[in-house]
This record gives structure tokens, sequence and C-alpha cells, in this order.
């Protein structure tokens, strides 16, 4: 029978490597197999980025490629043949840690991740370290509490159709839209529709300190609007 390493989900935060949390860094210092997510061949890990200070130097690292597509069939391909690489140091015995940006259960690449790597291998210890999302990192940078009292917070997919954006810009008093890099005309115009416009607020590179942006939604923001940003909107 064969005996598994443990799957750490390791949270590397919004992009400021001192919000790291103190566990996170102490699994890091000890594991000897890091893998890092990144977007397409030849492609730089920004998780790697942040983490590399305490990953130690005899650690491996290896890029997994999870392509940013909605073609089901080739995302299950690319989160199948990445279990299978992680597995082969799990079946070792040796630990392997998986890095993740923001929240691990919040529109997360390691969520899926995750759920193929129990299907497949449900022998496997996994174990989850969550860390700092971007939309607290965010609010707490701009000194604004999202909610208080009764008041209500939604978090949205920028994928969201615009007759659900509308219905819950409506009826929630904060709400924060995550992942909205492909969505954001649309946004931009529903807001300005709904006199919305000056209750927004839109935050990019939150955490990287030469890079962060903050900012009200405007014609500027939609040239080319950032995958690692958000928008919330506060009544």
């Amino acid at each position: 029978m064969t005996n598994y390493g443990t799957f750490y989900g390791i949270v590397v935060g919004p992009g400021d490597p001192e919000l790291m949390t103190v566990k996170a860094q102490k699994v890091l210092q000890k594991a000897r197999y890091v893998f890092t997510p990144i977007a397409g061949e030849g492609r730089e890990s920004i998780a790697h980025t942040i983490a590399r200070q305490f990953i130690s130097p005899d650690a491996t690292i290896t890029k997994l490629i999870f392509p940013m597509i909605r073609d089901k069939a080739l995302c299950e391909k690319s989160w199948e043949e990445n279990s299978h690489q992680i597995a082969s140091v799990l079946k070792q015995g040796t630990d392997a840690a998986f890095l993740t940006l923001g929240d691990p259960m919040t529109y997360s690449t390691y969520g899926y991740l995750l759920k193929k790597m129990k299907d497949l291998y449900p022998q496997v210890k996994s174990v989850t370290i969550p860390g700092i999302p971007s939309y607290l990192a965010v609010a707490a940078a701009a000194n604004l509490p999202l909610v208080e009292g009764s008041e209500i917070l939604t978090l949205i997919p920028g994928t969201t159709p615009p007759d659900k954006i509308r219905e819950f810009l409506s009826t929630s008093d904060t709400i924060l839209f995550l992942k909205h890099h492909r969505n954001a005309e649309t946004i931009y115009n529903i807001l300005n529709e709904m006199n919305l416009g000056d209750k927004a607020l839109y935050v990019s590179r939150c955490g990287f300190e030469e890079h962060q942006t903050t900012t009200q939604p405007t014609t500027d923001f939609l040239e080319k609007p950032d995958y690692l940003s958000l928008i919330i909107v506060k009544k």
C-alpha cells in the first residue's frame, strides 16, 4: 500500500509577502517540492514571486500550466494532468505544496485542482492553509468598512450575466466584482446606467507597492483592465 505524502494548498495572499501567514511560511520552509501555477508556457508565476523568500533553496520548483480559457474540456484535461504530476511526488511519501493567490476557496484555480485530486487520489491527505483574500486587503488599504450592522455583502464574478449584475447591485449594500477583467466594459456601463459610478472603487495590484492603483472606474481602466484587480461598490 502506498504511503502518500500530504498535499498542501498554500495561500500567498494578495501580493505583499508580509501578508502571508506564519503557518504558510513554516510549511514552505520545510517543503521540498513546490508547485506553482502559470497561465502558459514561458510565463512567470506571480504566486512564486510573492512566496520566493520563504521557500527553501533546496526545494524543487515546478510550474504547472493552467490555461485561462472557458473550454471546460481543456480545463478538465489540465486539472487532471497537473493532479497526476503532483501525485507522482506524493507517491514517494513526500509532501508537496501548491501555491495560490488570494483565497483558496473563492474563484480559485486551487479549488478546481483540489476537487480533481480528491476524485483521482482520495487516499491523499489535503491540508489547505487559508490567507488574506484580495478584497479584504483592498478594503483595509482603503480604510473602507465593507459592511456594518445588517448590511449585505455580495461577491460577483465578472462573468455574471448583465441582468443578474443589475439585480445584485439593486439588492446588496456592498458589491465586490472579482475576475471582472474580461467583462469590464459591461460592468462599467451598468454602473453608470444605475448611477453608481461615483460609489465604485477600482483597485489593481493591491499589495504590490509601486504598482498598486486605486481610482474610480473610468474609460481609462477599460483599455487594459488588470487581471489582478477588483471593483468595490459601496452604496
